[in-house]
């Protein structure tokens, strides 16, 4: 936890907040911060901010905003689709998509045999949580736009999409050199990447893709996790566009 994470809506009227709990803890324990120093401090929609140390006691610490620091990590304006994937891994792209500052993730039950994951916790009430670790660990601001699709047809969702649609094949174009050229690509708002299940697309799938035009992209001959996909993916994007 690099940043302490708080919201606005946490905050009185005199810019105070009486944190107890985790927050608490890392604040005596892991960063031993006394009062009149400083921490780091995240506002999920306002930015980064430092925050004084008014008071402290056994159970709680008490903090005050101060100054507000430059932006600590420029989000990457992309959107990301997942076929519903373990719940161990989902908690690795939700941190990921955190700490990266994506757009959004979509979630989508693509083969019958995942749709049983839709009752773990990671999908449900703790799925906040874990974009969370995102933002505590890097200072990204921006908190990505979950959406859990439960009953929408994924290839219709895909043929709605008004931006581009590119999907993640091992047997696709070469990303990021290939893609990369193709005029207005770093300045496109609406990207779509789309990972599959790691049993890989199916022929069906394929075709679908092919008459819809959406290309198919590599990023190298190995076959990956979707976990280590997502972050050399995030990694590429992150490197072109800052």
């Amino acid at each position: 936890m690099n940043w302490i994470l708080v919201y606005e809506r946490e905050l009185n009227t005199n810019q105070v907040i009486q944190l107890t709990g985790d927050r608490h803890e890392h604040i005596q324990t892991i960063l031993k911060k006394k009062v009149g120093e400083t921490v780091q401090v995240v506002i999920p929609g306002s930015g980064n901010f430092l925050f004084q140390i008014q008071s402290t006691i056994n159970d709680s610490t008490t903090l005050k905003k101060e100054n507000s620091l430059p932006e600590a990590l420029k989000p990457l304006d992309v959107h990301t689709f997942f076929s519903l994937p373990r719940p161990q891994t989902g908690k690795k792209l939700l941190h990921l998509a955190g700490a990266y500052g994506v757009h959004s993730l979509y979630f989508f039950a693509t083969e019958t045999k995942n749709k049983e994951y839709w009752t773990s916790p990671v999908y449900n009430k703790d799925s906040l949580s874990y974009l969370e670790t995102g933002l505590h660990q890097t200072g990204n601001s921006r908190l990505p736009a979950l959406h859990l699709e439960r009953t929408t047809a994924w290839k219709s969702f895909l043929k709605s999409w008004a931006g581009k649609v590119l999907v993640l094949d091992r047997e696709g174009r070469n990303f990021p050199s290939d893609v990369t050229e193709e005029k207005g690509f770093t300045e496109e708002k609406e990207i779509l990447f789309v990972f599959g299940p790691e049993s890989g697309w199916k022929p069906d799938d394929i075709l679908f893709f092919k008459e819809n035009e959406f290309p198919l992209l590599s990023l190298g001959k190995i076959n990956l996790r979707t976990e280590f996909a997502y972050s050399a993916l995030l990694h590429q994007m992150f490197r072109i566009r800052n």
